[in-house]
């Protein structure tokens, strides 16, 4: 066919309205047209990383979800567990400055906010999928800025709902990469916002293995928010058994509850929670049912071949925007509970987050992960104290004189071992969460 011809068959087609027809948006190039207005980038840089950051700046995505308080959800892994700096970018416009308003302990879920008045006026909010889980084959769209390429969208569908990773996740083989993290899992059937991406497997072998975190259990930490409630989760008191799957049951292994406050023991397995007897089926549906309610506690228990209520109370996991930490020569020393879950002494509680390139204590082979025995010969049951043992020190114009409990290298029968070091302590600081914007 000569090119006149096809100009001729294409102006008829064009006539005919199927041209136009050809280029209608579907479903899920609307639902992506329409990320495009709520979704955000996020820049953020450490300076001073506790154990689960890293140092130096970093880029992810989320998503607005109250335009009237400026409130943006995303991963705690993009907002950080450290003090950092924040700034957010929408599609068009200049960066504007954030801060961390909630950060969970539990799900990979933070809540960072900006001024509103900063806009010239407010933009759209998604819908969310607060009440149902995708079922396996659901289509659905990633949304966020993958390895910089910002505002991108990638398909896939639903593959399951694992427990496998410790918290509860939508699996999607929608490509997930660097930049998506924070930003969206969206149903490309109703638009609706079903997840929030938050990781992937990796590898040459590994295809299709990308992970979301449920939007129910979001919504249910924006909820509390809203009301002015404190959505924290139960703190990490009890251990639930992993079955032979790799999926975390509600079996209990251990409990670290205060006496008087729930009687939880070995071997329980844990149905419902709440006044209501809402079913739950793992750590993640029963710490959902548990946020807001932490003081009156209400459990429906199997326990030696029978069912129990058991009630009391389940302290909450400590503030992650309040935690605390102090450098000596370099190192960041702060709790080791968030990482050790009470498994190594009780005596032992800091803990090594991470070390400054080039310090005195990277020289003297001061490694993160490392767990204080003593300074100075004595235990250090707290972050005064060790300021306490280092003022002193200092003050004697000498080193402080470190004891550190390390993973034994791999191949090794042992699977601790100790560490002297002898660590100057000429400086010597607190770091601490700046003062919040009201």
């Amino acid at each position: 066919m000569s090119s006149a011809s096809w100009v001729a068959a294409w102006v008829a087609l064009a006539g005919s309205g199927l041209a136009t027809a050809a280029f209608s948006q579907t479903p899920a190039e609307e639902a992506f047209a329409g990320a495009r207005a709520w979704t955000v980038q996020i820049r953020g840089a450490v300076e001073q990383p506790f154990i689960e950051d890293q140092l130096g700046s970093f880029s992810g995505a989320g998503l607005v979800v109250n335009a009237t308080r400026g409130w943006v959800l995303t991963n705690a892994h993009v907002a950080t567990h450290s003090h950092s700096v924040l700034a957010i970018n929408f599609a068009s416009g200049e960066p504007l400055r954030a801060e961390r308003l909630y950060v969970d302990p539990h799900l990979d879920l933070a809540v960072i906010r900006y001024d509103p008045a900063k806009l010239e006026k407010p933009p759209v909010t998604p819908q969310l999928e607060c009440d149902t889980l995708p079922p396996v084959g659901h289509p659905v769209g990633a949304f966020g800025h993958p390895w910089g390429f910002r505002f991108t969208g990638t398909r896939g569908i639903t593959s399951a709902i694992t427990s496998r990773l410790g918290p509860t996740m939508v699996q999607t083989d929608a490509p997930i990469n660097s930049g998506n993290s924070g930003g969206p899992l969206i149903s490309l059937e109703t638009g609706r916002v079903v997840g929030i991406n938050a990781a992937k497997i990796g590898g040459e072998d590994v295809e299709g293995l990308s992970f979301a975190v449920p939007m129910p259990y979001a919504c249910t930490l924006l909820e509390l928010l809203a009301a002015g409630r404190d959505p924290s989760p139960p703190g990490s008191l009890v251990d639930f058994a992993i079955d032979e799957y790799g999926d975390h049951t509600l079996t209990v292994a251990r409990s670290r509850l205060p006496a008087g406050a729930l009687d939880l023991r070995v071997g329980d397995e844990v149905l419902a929670a709440g006044a209501d007897g809402r079913a739950v089926g793992t750590p993640s549906d029963l710490f959902d049912a548990l946020r807001g309610s932490l003081d009156r506690v209400t459990l429906r228990v199997r326990r030696s071949g029978g069912e129990v209520s058991v009630e009391g109370r389940w302290p909450g996991a400590p503030s992650i925007l309040a935690r605390r930490g102090l450098t000596v020569a370099g190192a960041l020393f702060a709790e080791a509970e968030v990482m050790t879950h009470g498994h190594l002494s009780s005596d032992y509680a800091l803990m090594v987050h991470s070390v400054e390139p080039g310090s005195g204590a990277e020289v003297l082979d001061v490694e993160s992960f490392d767990v204080l025995v003593s300074a100075d010969g004595q235990r250090v049951p707290s972050l005064e104290a060790l300021a306490g043992i280092a003022a002193r020190a200092r003050e004697a114009g000498r080193p402080v004189q470190l004891m550190l409990l390390r993973f034994a290298p791999e191949g090794d029968v042992r699977l601790f071992e100790f560490h002297g070091r002898s660590l100057p302590v000429e400086d010597a600081a607190w770091v601490e969460a700046p003062r919040r914007r009201r």
